[in-house]
This record gives structure tokens, sequence and C-alpha cells, in this order.
């Protein structure tokens, strides 16, 4: 009979990692270029090959791609890929610290309002609803205008900016496994709310939450870009690739590798940032994989 049942649960586990999505190209292709974004604006002020972003005159004003300026050079000749590397930094250490605390603040809040129901969720749920209702973009520009144009005052903005949505989709996975059947045997056979919201809704919460951020990821980046395009995010002389291409805008028709360069490099990172997030959240399920 224990032979039997290895003997299923081996094929039972054989079966599931047969439907499990394999990785594709576009994967491993998102994974190799996200790292290699992530590396060179780490690496930055170490990168030898790199040109100082600041210095004009490092080759002719709007010299286009060539082999001493891989994407030509900007209205004062400074160096156009050292710009999109040390914007790529900043951009990246704006989106970062914004998605890890919305998913921190949004996860649990909607996590305890899903649990919990009743006035709790009436009252979170309001909160977001009300926060959704609001103009993002309008309301990132009156935050930032309000407490002034620096690093940590864009972070702040965008920040509020993700916890309503991540909040909602937190909420509902807690919804959805509260109601699920290993929580139901939990409260019968006596565990309390702390182990009941901790070891078994949360659990399965945090890898959607985790695939959610990726996804965050290149909202923010996108937020915090359309803020330098209008001129209200970090100040000069503070790199981002939105105002890089805020720089180029005007420059489409004489230097169109002035925007397209930076603007090609920003598009690849939410591309990628968008199918690792979609395949994490096939993927990341923890309590389905085991059932």
């Amino acid at each position: 009979m224990t032979a039997a049942m290895t003997t299923l649960t081996r094929a039972s586990r054989r079966a599931a990692a047969s439907r499990r999505p394999r990785p594709h190209l576009a994967l491993y292709l998102s994974f190799g270029w996200l790292f290699l974004v992530v590396a060179s604006a780490v690496l930055a002020p170490w990168l030898s090959f790199l040109d100082d972003p600041h210095q004009p005159l490092s080759g002719q004003p709007e010299e286009g791609p060539s082999w001493s300026h891989w994407f030509g050079t900007d209205q004062l000749g400074r160096d156009m890929f050292a710009r999109s590397v040390w914007g790529g930094r900043l951009s990246l250490s704006i989106a970062g610290p914004a998605v890890g605390m919305g998913v921190v603040i949004g996860g649990v809040l909607g996590v305890v309002a899903g649990y919990f129901g009743k006035w709790v969720d009436l009252a979170v749920s309001s909160v977001v609803n009300v926060a959704l209702a609001l103009p993002t973009l309008v309301f990132a520009l009156f935050i930032v205008t309000m407490l002034g144009q620096s690093f940590w005052n864009v972070t702040i903005a965008v920040t509020i900016l993700t916890i309503p949505a991540i909040a909602r989709i937190a909420r509902a996975q807690a919804l959805r496994f509260a109601a699920r059947e290993f929580v139901i045997v939990a409260n019968v056979m006596g565990a309390r709310w702390p182990r009941l919201l901790f070891r078994e809704v949360l659990p399965n919460v945090v890898p959607s939450l985790a695939s959610i951020a990726f996804l965050a990821m290149g909202i923010v980046i996108i937020a915090e870009g359309s803020l330098s395009f209008i001129g209200v995010s970090v100040g000069s002389p503070s790199i981002t690739w939105g105002n890089i291409l805020a720089a180029g805008r005007g420059r489409l028709e004489e230097s169109p590798h002035i925007a397209l360069t930076t603007g090609g490099v920003m598009f690849a990172t939410l591309m990628a940032l968008n199918f690792v997030g979609d395949d994490l959240l096939r993927r990341l399920d923890v309590r389905e994989a085991r059932i």
C-alpha cells in the first residue's frame, strides 16, 4: 500500500511538473537584459569605458551614434551612452525603494482587509478606492510640487501611487486563500488568527506580490519619467531617463538619436520587467502547485 501511494505521489509530481510553463527565449533575454541594466547602473562609477555624463564637448554636439560614442552625443556634446547608464541608475534607485515600500505597505493593508473582512475591509477598501479614483499623474505632480523636487520627495510621490493598486491585489489574493480548504480546516482545528494569517494566508499571497513587484517597477519608471518629462522630477544636474527624453523631444527632427536611444533602453527595460512579472505570476503559486 505504501509503495503504491509513493508511486502515485511521484506520478502526480511529474504530471504537475509537465504542466508548468517552460522558460522561453524571450524570458531568458528579459533576465539577461535586466541583469545588464542593473549591473551597469550599480557599477557605473567604476566603469572605465564610460565618459563623464556631465562633461560637455566629449564629442561633436548632436553627433550620431559611432564607435567612439555608441549612442551619439546631445546638444552640448555629452556622451549619450554614459547619460543613459547614469539615468538608469537614478531611475532604478527611485523605482526600487518605491516598489519595495509599496509592496510592504500595500501588501499588509490588503492582506489584513481581505482576511478580517467586515469593517476592516470596508475602511481599507474605502481609502483604496478613493486613492485609485484620483488622477495618478496629477496627484504625483501635486505631491512633488508641495514637497519640492528632490530624490526622496519623488520617491515618496511614486510610492503613494503604488500602494492602492498593490493593496487591492493583495486583498483579492487574501480573500481567495482565506476561503480555501486548508485555512478552513486549520480554523476548525483551533488555530488562532495569527497562525492562520501569517502561516496559511500570507505565504500564499507573497508570491503574487513578488511577481506584481516587477510589473509595478515598470509603472513607477513610467511615472517618474512622466514627472521628469514635464520638469517636476529630480532637479538638475541629476540625470534620469525621463529628463533625457524631455531634453531630446525638441530635437526629434534634427537629432532623433538623443531621445530614441534612451527611449529604446527604457522601452526594453519595461518589456523585460513585464515578461518576468508575467512569468513569475504563472509560476509562483505555491499552494496550488502542492495540491
